[in-house]
């Protein structure tokens, strides 16, 4: 970097701390928290902001985000009728709601779960010797400076504890508001630890939504999936077109664990989803998959590390990006096969739809594969709107922007009908395919 650049980085990590000793200092961190807070600041220190040749960031400039004087966020006050208004039908009973990272208790409703579903305070679960172990852990490989950042800030996390064998007629929505400003602007912390005891089975609906922009989310989650227990997790991030969004999801797969995570996006100035994923023992079985619809300038990046680390695993990936006007998207994905992990089983595709000649999708699958018996394969497609199909349904009596219409949203609906939440699928297809009627209308 030229010495200009290097001093505008280092200003922006200087900031960075001041804020962070304000934090300590000040009424929002939590004693039990302190130790982790004070580890994830050394490891931002040794990380810093990455810069344009980072391997971890090779499509995404992250300059304008870093750049950004940011002071944390508030808790609230939000409208309780506008925090209704985004609770799916199916959760009204099972819904945990979060400002600007804080649990809200007097917003949320868990009446509908029972016993088995327990969630605390991380503050308070760090008691426990494998939450703890499992926050410290992870910061001492940590590799993603924001995560770091997230560890740094930590204070209003939560633990949800699910013990052996529980189950749930109904989804959970996890329902992540932010606030914004109307000058300046804040940034929130959020923090999702799950543990999943054995034979459980959990299905999860995080979303993230702001009533106005000038914000950034920057949450990172973890998964403890112990032998035999499965999450069905599907995330949507809906946030407000003026705001960033960042989020590390980490995963740990146990004996015959399941993870069937999907990812519906938005877009807004920068969205960021980082993915680490551990298959750790024989069994474990991972489907993974995104749907992307984006038009101006807004961005979607996705940054997947798959660890086969066992014999008989699987894992199996599918993203789709429709991009229009000065969109940008990409999909940097890496399967690891272990040595020793044999008969592995692994497929990733990545399909995207360009629909202007200035749309951008940047994509890398990967295997690294140091076993001798498995079965991956990887691919990618980047295309137009096909012609054939584009004439055939105008010889049917359709308009060519009609036509046009539901090409384009045929292409990702055919991914958004696999969700087994049709409350999910009708907010998907007013946020996402929406967007394609207007573009053709």
């Amino acid at each position: 970097m030229s010495g200009s650049a290097v001093e505008k980085t280092e200003s922006q990590e200087t900031a960075v701390l001041a804020l962070h000793k304000k934090f300590l200092g000040g009424e929002q961190a939590k004693a039990p928290l302190r130790s982790i807070n004070e580890a994830g600041i050394k490891r931002f220190e040794l990380l810093k902001f990455p810069h344009k040749k980072h391997e971890m960031y090779t499509f995404v400039n992250t300059h304008e985000l870093a750049g950004t004087s940011f002071e944390l966020a508030g808790e609230g006050p939000v409208d309780t009728a506008w925090v209704q208004s985004r609770i799916y039908p199916a959760c009204k009973h099972s819904v945990a709601v979060f400002v600007n990272g804080a649990f809200q208790a007097n917003l949320s409703d868990l009446s509908g779960l029972g016993d088995s579903f327990k969630i605390q305070c991380l503050s308070d679960a760090v008691v426990d010797d494998e939450i703890k172990q499992t926050l410290i852990d992870s910061l001492e490989e940590e590799n993603d400076v924001f995560a770091a950042l997230n560890s740094a800030f930590m204070h209003h996390g939560v633990l949800i504890d699910i013990p052996a064998k529980a189950t749930f007629d109904v989804p959970v929505q996890l329902l992540y508001v932010s606030t914004g400003t109307s000058s300046g602007a804040v940034v929130s912390h959020p923090r999702l630890v799950v543990r999943l005891g054995e034979m459980a089975e959990l299905k999860v609906l995080p979303v993230y939504a702001g009533t106005r922009g000038n914000y950034c989310v920057n949450a990172v989650n973890d998964f403890i999936i112990k032998d035999g227990a499965g999450v069905t997790c599907t995330q949507v991030q809906k946030d407000d077109a003026e705001s960033w969004h960042v989020s590390k999801t980490r995963v740990q797969v146990h004996r015959d664990g399941r993870l069937f995570a999907r990812n519906a996006s938005s877009g807004n100035r920068l969205t960021r989803h980082h993915y680490e994923i551990h298959l750790k023992e024989e069994g474990a079985e991972l489907l993974l998959s995104g749907a992307t619809v984006l038009v101006h300038q807004e961005q979607v990046h996705n940054f997947i590390r798959i660890h086969h680390e066992a014999p008989h695993c699987t894992s199996e990936q599918l993203f789709k990006n429709v991009i229009n006007d000065k969109g940008r998207s990409s999909v940097d994905g890496t399967v690891i096969v272990n040595k020793g992990a044999q008969l592995t089983n692994s497929n990733q595709l990545i399909n995207n739809l360009m629909l202007s000649d200035e749309a951008h999708s940047d994509n890398k699958p990967n295997l690294m594969i140091f076993a001798d018996d498995v079965k991956c394969t990887h691919g990618t497609t980047v295309g137009q709107i096909d012609e054939d199909q584009l004439f055939y349904l105008k010889t049917r009596g359709l308009s060519e922007a009609l036509a046009k219409s539901l090409l384009t949203t045929s292409f990702v609906n055919s991914l958004i009908q696999t969700i087994p939440f049709p409350d999910v699928v009708a907010d998907l297809n007013e946020i996402l395919l929406k967007k394609l009627e207007a573009k053709h209308a």
